[in-house]
């Protein structure tokens, strides 16, 4: 190796040796803290040679991180070169050469994206875990016609793509050979755009660079400055630069100082000789500069357990009284659950109460002769519940807004964001079909044995009515509710049929079908009615045997279209909990958004081709 090639080699080494010797000696260096996010702060801190992640504390005490990433494993990288007419073509195609080097040895979790700049700055990439068009992009540098060197404006670009990145871990790595010419951003505003977003900017001043520039924004940023004579030691530079960052952590946690407080942040080891440490003032006004109206015995630990208490009594209290009720409702409640007609509960007259159930009435009297209105009140009544659909209707839309609103404060997507909102107003009606499909197959299974009960009343001279109220009295819900329903609409004048068929449209029970027809024929032409219900009482009970040895016969094949359906997104969850990362695109980017609903919507167009094979109506 000649003295030429050594030379820049040596001149690394020097720069290097300083940040290396600090980290060698205490374990960990701290680079730079970031307070801009408060209470969220931000660390950079440089490990040695394979180091585990560094302890974090705040004026002695320990805490909690919420983020610790090392650079070198996982990150968005923005590659920034500097192609004004002050750069050479053969320097140009050389610090493409060197950049490209870095492009290559990338990690495969990396996003990488590439920066040109010179009269103006330019994305020539986007960020890709692919390396072909940062390859393509950095063999095709060429110098710009027209003079100028925006670096600043090249910082503010590159902050605000990476801001745009899922990945906490966010570098950019700028090279130039000159000052900054022709800007619109200043330095103070790239600065601090670059800090805002969290990158650590590694900046290479080539030639007759501005280096006070560069030293500024590299230590600003909690990244580090470079120099190069000549462009042929650009790559040693990029090989210095990866070596760095895989012994570089971002960590995070939040703080509980107030702001404006003085806090003492080091890393490493508890003991004030194992760590680097750095005070720093939070922003905002000092805690001294506020007023306190309490006591100094409340603004201490004990303070705080104090009032902590009496809230929690004061709320006790509140709940107390809200759950007490009057003597007259008591009484009206415990003489309703002894009476034998328990038609309508007496309920407890309160102001807030009685407007919401008002507006709930206005609303359903408003819009009741809707089609979707109508089909929402009877899927409340199959599921046995005496709610009007406005309620319904208003507990979807409160539900969906409480989870959108708890699913934004945790900063998910606007997709995200409508999805849950969209699951949380159809909750109440998936509620409502399950309970309702419990129901009916709970009627189906008692309607043999009530068909049987009521056919013999009949045979012990009763009438139809008398033998529904048997039902009634002696039988178990839902079919005693039902009937009790059908009962005091007869009592209001309705005909007995009518009610028996309104209570088969409303419960749209197939079965229930053949009772209204028998009970509608007889009443036409008269005939023995106990002997009709007991024919439609053993042909329901054979529809029934027939229906179980289908859905026995039809079990593996349901089993499979569960297991088919269910097995993607169990499979996804396996992966995202294994290799986090693997799954971001899926959760970050436009392509992944659409990939993920293409996916949801063929797997439940697939679930329901596969339902409509197994399922057999008999």
């Amino acid at each position: 190796m000649t003295w030429r090639r050594l030379l820049p080699l040596l001149l690394g080494a020097a720069v290097l040796a300083p940040a290396a010797g600090a980290a060698t000696a205490t374990g960990y260096e701290l680079r730079h803290v970031e307070t801009s996010g408060y209470p969220a702060i931000r660390l950079l801190v440089r490990s040695a040679p394979g180091a585990p992640a560094p302890r974090v504390y705040e004026n002695g005490a320990r805490v909690t991180l919420t983020q610790a990433e090392n650079l070198g494993q996982s990150k968005a990288l923005v590659l920034a070169i500097d192609r004004s007419q002050s750069m050479r073509e053969a320097a140009l195609a050389k610090a493409g050469e060197a950049a490209n080097w870095l492009l290559e040895h990338k990690r495969p979790a990396d996003e990488v994206g590439v920066v040109a700049f010179a009269s103006s700055a330019v994305a020539l990439t986007g960020f890709s875990r692919s390396t072909i068009d940062g390859d393509s992009a950095l063999h095709t540098l060429s110098t710009d016609r027209v003079q100028g060197t925006a670096l600043y404006d090249a910082v503010r670009l590159s902050s605000r793509a990476l801001a745009r990145q899922p990945l906490p871990g966010r570098v950019l790595v700028l090279l130039t050979d000159g000052r900054d010419v022709g800007s619109s951003t200043s330095l103070a505003a790239a600065v601090e755009s670059a800090r805002h977003a969290g990158v650590a900017v590694y900046t290479i001043a080539l030639g007759n660079a501005d280096t006070a520039v560069l030293r500024k924004v590299a230590a600003d940023t909690g990244g580090t400055f470079y120099a190069s004579a000549t462009a042929s030691s650009l790559e040693s530079i990029y090989r210095r630069i990866a070596a760095e960052l895989d012994r570089t952590w971002r960590l995070g946690y939040l703080t509980s100082a107030r702001p404006g407080d003085r806090i003492s942040v080091s890393v490493g080891r508890a003991s004030a000789g194992g760590s680097s440490a750095e005070t720093i003032a939070l922003p905002g006004n000092p805690a001294s500069t506020y007023h306190y109206w309490l006591p100094h015995i409340f603004r201490t630990t004990l303070g705080a357990l104090i009032v902590a208490l009496l809230v929690s009594v004061i709320l006790f209290a509140i709940a107390l009284v809200a759950a007490s009720r009057p003597r007259s409702v008591r009484i009206k409640q415990r003489v309703w659950q002894h009476t034998e007609l328990r038609v309508t509960r007496p309920r407890s007259r309160r102001s807030g109460g009685l407007a919401a159930q008002a507006w709930l009435s206005a609303l359903d009297r408003r819009f009741r002769a809707l089609p979707q209105w109508a089909k929402i009140q009877r899927l409340v009544e199959r599921a046995g519940f005496d709610v009007p659909a406005a309620a319904v209707i208003a507990g979807g839309v409160g539900l969906g807004f409480v989870l959108s609103l708890l699913v934004a404060l945790a900063a998910a997507s606007g997709l995200i964001i409508v999805l849950v909102f969209l699951l949380g107003l159809a909750a109440p009606f998936a509620v409502l079909h399950v309970i309702g499909a419990w129901r009916l197959k709970a009627f189906d299974n008692q309607l043999p044995d009530v068909l049987a009960t009521m056919a013999g009343s009949l045979r012990a001279g009763y009438g139809l009515r008398q033998a529904l109220q048997t039902v009634v009295d002696e039988g178990a819900p839902p079919v005693s509710v039902e009937l009790r329903r059908v009962l005091s609409e007869a009592r209001l004048g309705r005909p007995l049929e009518e009610a028996l068929i309104s209570m088969c449209e409303r419960l749209g029970w197939n079965d229930l079908l053949y009772v209204a027809t028998a009970v509608e024929v007889q009443s036409q032409v008269g005939g023995s009615l106990a002997g009709v219900l007991t024919t439609v009482a053993d042909t329901v009970r054979q529809r029934q045997q027939h229906r179980r040895r289908v859905r026995s016969l039809t079990a593996t094949g349901r089993s499979s279209a569960f297991v088919l359906a269910i097995l993607p997104f169990v499979f996804a969850g396996l992966l995202a909990a294994l290799d986090p990362s693997y799954m971001l695109p899926f959760l970050h980017s436009h392509t992944g958004h659409v990939l993920t609903i293409a996916c949801v919507i063929s797997i439940g167009i697939g679930a329901l081709i596969l339902n409509r094979i197994v399922n057999i109506k008999a």
